[in-house]
């Protein structure tokens, strides 16, 4: 049995050592506002794109500093999100894709959050943190509220679209029961009817009211666009000229390159009106005009989203906390908009891997830089540590980025890692990633074995497109010194995909009854975990009520409390058993 509130021994002695300096200090500690956009590229006016309009995210440049080489763990959103938020390496916590829950992979890991409420943070949480399906309650001071009545703001009919596209579909097409409306839209609709709109206000709230406690906060708001489908009112279509925008309508693979390395544009064959989306190595290209839509779609929702930005900046102005809070915006990894022929993420490529940083911190020397010094998005946690002068856990494996803001040219760290599990034609790869200053380096290993299967090198002081891979024609002894800084950190060993916490598929299948007694006054979530590790559907235990499951022997079930109070891994055990949650 495993409860939130009983973490390692350690963290409970260090907590007991500076309690008192916690409290004595805690009033003069910087609040956090901490801001993830999900999808987000560096296509900013900050970043240099002259073709977005992000006002407000140029204005907290102007207050910060921007990471130009900054980049994620993996370049797709759970385990993103998970490394960053555990400060764990994604080979450490075991999470790599997007199904399996990292308190799953590591039930005991201790979040960002959970930290900062170690010493006096009151830490909530808004929009999109963590991968939306596992939200992880035990990291908030507060129950993670839902959001007011929205609107999806796709357009009448879309229902029916989306039954007659079904009905056309092959007998066994994952999309007969998952298909989505269309990829973009241009309501006319206020912006907080939609729902980034709407947890924004709920953020802009909490600042006023959380700004007028005793204790400093770490307000975290996570907007979803830009990610698919760009839906955005249409008064922000209506800031760009489509015929003006940048399209890339002959990108190529790169030759001399595994075919597993690239994705292949599945996520938006999701939608109705993308179905047949080619892949990038299809000969068939999507026409100009789709292309057109599809970027005006981005833009349009990367300007929304500033917009949001905006009034959440303001706010933290006009009640007097600016010059107290500490500012941190970023991405959980970037997205393809047609190069490799490409659209969306999940690959080792720059394109997918870096992202946008932004750091604003009360006393910080360089405010308007950017800088070229590598980052990781696993150096956030140990950065808000040392700027919120708290202690730095010892289990990150990222390093503080807090020198960089009061010297650009400083450098922390010589390399920037990032990795991509692929299942390609019946074997499981995972790729390496190593960004120096000057090259990209990516090995590919079987994943069960850890075997090397094929290498990449890119030159990036040549050119950033990394469109030519240069593995065969490179110095040995260049090819040499990567390989062995990439081994210190991601050595070669077997991986397994499987986490900590799964059922047991192997013991003999006996049907006996598992009962939980909720004893409690919150509403408690009775997950059952799959062999593979993964959440199924979960069923709510009411305060005062009970739930019988007929389980079998070698299951398992996760019991969560929405309040993040209660988290406990159960099995059933022959006869039967009743298990008390108080």
């Amino acid at each position: 049995m495993i409860r939130s509130h009983t973490y390692a021994i350690a963290l409970l002695i260090c907590w007991g050592v500076i309690c008192s300096a916690s409290v004595a200090n805690e009033a003069k500690r910087p609040n956090i506002l901490f801001i993830a956009v999900d999808d987000l590229r560096p296509s900013i006016g900050c970043y240099g794109d002259q073709h977005a309009v992000t006002p407000n995210i140029d204005k907290l440049a102007e207050r910060g500093v921007c990471f130009n080489q900054a980049h994620c763990q993996v370049a797709v959103c759970n385990p993103s999100r998970a490394s960053l938020m555990t400060g764990l390496r994604p080979d450490k916590l075991g999470v790599w894709t997007l199904p399996i829950h990292f308190r799953e992979a590591m039930p005991d890991a201790v979040t960002m959050p959970q930290w900062f409420r170690k010493f006096g943070y009151v830490a909530v949480s808004h929009g999109k943190i963590f991968h939306n399906p596992t939200p992880d309650p035990q990291s908030w001071s507060e129950p993670i509220r839902p959001v007011r009545k929205t609107r999806s703001g796709f357009p009448t009919g879309t229902p029916a679209r989306i039954r007659q596209a079904q009905q056309g579909l092959p007998p066994r097409d994952w999309r007969k029961n998952n298909l989505r409306g269309p990829s973009t839209a241009a309501p006319e609709i206020d912006d907080n009817l939609l729902v980034d709109g709407a947890r924004t206000d709920m953020t802009i709230e909490d600042l006023r009211r959380l700004g007028k406690g005793d204790k400093p906060f770490f307000l975290a708001m996570g907007f979803v666009r830009p990610h698919l489908p760009w839906i955005a009112p249409s008064k922000y279509w209506e800031l760009f000229d489509r015929e003006s925008l940048p399209i890339v309508t002959d990108g190529k693979v790169t030759p001399n390159t595994p075919e597993y390395a690239l994705s292949n544009s599945y996520e938006l064959t999701h939608y109705v009106d993308l179905i047949d989306f080619p892949k990038p190595t299809d000969e068939r290209r999507i026409s100009e005009a789709e292309a057109r839509r599809l970027m005006h779609g981005y833009y349009a929702s990367v300007a929304f989203v500033d917009a949001q930005i905006g009034r959440t900046l303001q706010t933290l102005t006009d009640e007097g906390l600016d010059e107290n809070t500490i500012v941190v915006l970023w991405s959980d990894h970037g997205w393809k908009l047609g190069e490799f022929n490409g659209w969306g993420k999940m690959s080792n490529y720059e394109i997918d891997t870096r992202v946008p940083l932004i750091i604003s911190a009360p006393g910080m020397k360089a405010a308007g830089k950017t800088t070229e010094s590598l980052a990781e998005l696993l150096d956030v946690f140990p950065t808000l540590c040392q700027l919120a002068g708290i202690e730095t856990p010892d289990f990150v494996d990222g390093v503080s980025l807090a020198a960089i803001l009061d010297d650009p040219q400083a450098t922390v760290q010589d390399g920037a890692y990032s990795q991509y599990f692929r299942n390609h034609k019946g074997q499981q790869y995972m790729g390496y990633a190593l960004r120096t200053a000057t090259h990209r380096f990516v090995e590919w290993r079987n994943f069960g074995t850890g075997q090397v299967t094929a290498r990449e090198l890119y030159d990036h002081r040549a050119d950033h497109s990394e469109t030519i891979n240069i593995i065969d024609s490179a110095p040995g002894e260049l090819v040499d010194q990567l390989i062995e800084q990439l081994l210190e950190s991601h050595p070669r060993k077997p991986l397994t995909m499987t986490p900590q916490v799964h059922s047991n598929p192997n013991l003999p299948r006996f049907k006996t009854p598992i009962s939980f007694s909720n004893r409690t006054e919150v509403d408690l979530m009775v997950y059952p975990i799959t062999p593979a590790g993964r959440r199924g559907r979960a069923q709510v235990i009411k305060p005062a009520a009970e739930l019988t499951i007929n389980a079998r022997i070698g299951g398992v079930y996760v019991v969560e409390s929405r309040d993040g109070s209660v988290h406990e891994i159960h099995s059933p055990s022959f006869p039967g058993r009743t298990v008390t949650i108080e």
